[in-house]
C-alpha cells in the first residue's frame, strides 16, 4: 500500500492536496503540522471520514523530526514538502521567523527523508514562483532561469529550494521541486488577495490593489484542485534532481489576469460596488512585486 507524507496538510493548499489524493487514489495520507493561525484544525476535520487511510501528527518542523513519531506509518513511498510560511506582509514584518519556518524547516524534513526514508522514490518541495522575482512586461522565466527574490518570503522560498539540488547530488536524495503561481479556492486564509478582496466588498470597504506608474498588479491565478491535480501528476510521473535541469516543473495558470480585473469579477459576483484604490508604495509591502510569469509548457507536455 503507497502511503505519502503531507507536511503542512492543515494549511489551505496541503489539506485540499490530502483530499484530492485521498479521493482519486487508494493511497493512505499522513499529514505533518503545528497547526498555527495558517494550519487549521477544521481542515483536518472532513479527511478523518477517510478513516485508518488518513492520520495527523502533531510537529514544528523548526525542530528535527523524532522518527519514532512517525514509525507506525512504515516506509513513505511519496514525501510531499509544503509546510512553509507563505505571506509576503507577514515576512516583511518578521523575516528571521520565515527563514526558520521554510529554510530551517525544509532542512529537517531533508534530513529526515535521508536518515529515514531510504526507500522513498520522490521528495517534493513544493516551492513558488515568487523566487524568480518579478516579471517585466513580455517576460516569462523556465523553471531553469536565474532566481532573484525581492523580498523574505521568496527569498526564504529561495533558500529552501536551494537545498534541494544540494541533497540530491551529495546524497542522491530522489528531490522533485515545482514552482507554483497563485492559488485560489475554498478554505483559503483570509489574508490573500481574492479572500480578503471578497470580504472588504461584502464590508463596502476600500480593496488596496498594488500598481506602479500606473501599471495594475497581475497574476497567473490557479484553483486549487488542479494544483493538487499537478502535484499528483509529478509525484506519479516526474523526474528527480540529477542535474541542473532536470526534476523542476512550473504549475502555472494559463491566463494572467490584473488584480484590478478580479477584484470587478469579485464584485460583480457578489452584486456590490467596486471600491478601490492603487497604491505604489504601501506601508505593509514596500516596493510591491507586480508581476510573475512562469512558463507551465514542461509540465503541460
Amino acid at each position: 500500500m503507497t502511503t505519502i507524507l503531507i507536511t503542512g496538510a492543515a494549511g489551505f493548499v496541503g489539506s485540499h492536496l490530502a483530499r484530492y489524493i485521498l479521493e482519486n487514489t487508494d493511497w493512505n495520507v499522513v499529514s505533518l503540522d503545528r497547526l498555527d493561525e495558517a494550519g487549521d484544525q477544521n481542515r483536518l476535520a472532513p479527511l478523518r471520514h477517510y478513516g485508518e487511510r488518513f492520520k495527523h501528527l502533531w510537529h514544528d518542523l523548526k525542530a528535527p523530526i523524532n522518527p519514532v513519531m512517525l514509525r507506525f506509518a512504515g516506509d513513505f513511498r511519496y514525501i510531499a514538502h509544503l509546510a512553509a510560511g507563505s505571506h509576503v506582509d507577514r515576512s516583511v514584518r518578521d523575516p528571521v521567523s520565515f527563514v526558520m519556518d521554510n529554510v530551517v524547516g525544509t532542512a529537517h524534513l531533508l534530513e529526515y527523508a535521508r536518515h529515514h526514508q531510504p526507500n522513498c522514490e520522490k521528495v517534493l518541495h513544493f516551492n513558488s514562483d515568487e523566487v524568480f522575482g518579478p516579471a517585466a512586461e513580455g517576460e516569462v522565466f523556465t523553471e531553469h532561469d536565474r532566481w532573484n527574490p525581492e523580498n523574505p518570503y521568496s527569498a526564504s522560498k529561495a533558500g529552501a529550494g536551494a537545498l534541494c539540488p544540494a541533497y540530491a547530488a551529495q546524497y542522491g536524495t530522489p528531490i522533485v521541486e515545482t514552482f507554483c503561481s497563485n492559488i485560489y479556492g475554498k478554505g483559503q486564509y483570509r489574508e490573500k488577495f481574492i479572500p480578503l478582496c471578497a470580504d472588504k466588498v461584502r464590508n463596502g470597504e476600500v480593496v488596496q490593489i498594488h500598481a506602479r506608474g500606473g501599471t495594475v498588479s497581475s497574476r497567473l491565478y490557479i484553483f486549487v484542485d488542479d494544483v493538487s491535480r499537478a502535484v499528483l501528476t509529478v509525484l506519479q510521473k516526474g523526474g528527480v534532481m540529477h542535474d541542473a535541469r532536470s526534476g523542476k516543473y512550473a504549475i502555472v495558470a494559463s491566463q494572467e489576469l490584473s488584480n484590478l480585473v478580479v477584484a470587478e469579477a469579485i464584485a460583480n459576483h457578489l452584486s456590490k460596488p467596486l471600491r478601490y484604490e492603487l497604491v505604489e508604495n504601501p506601508p505593509n509591502r514596500p516596493r510591491p512585486d507586480l508581476r510573475y510569469s512562469m512558463d507551465g509548457s514542461k509540465l503541460a507536455a
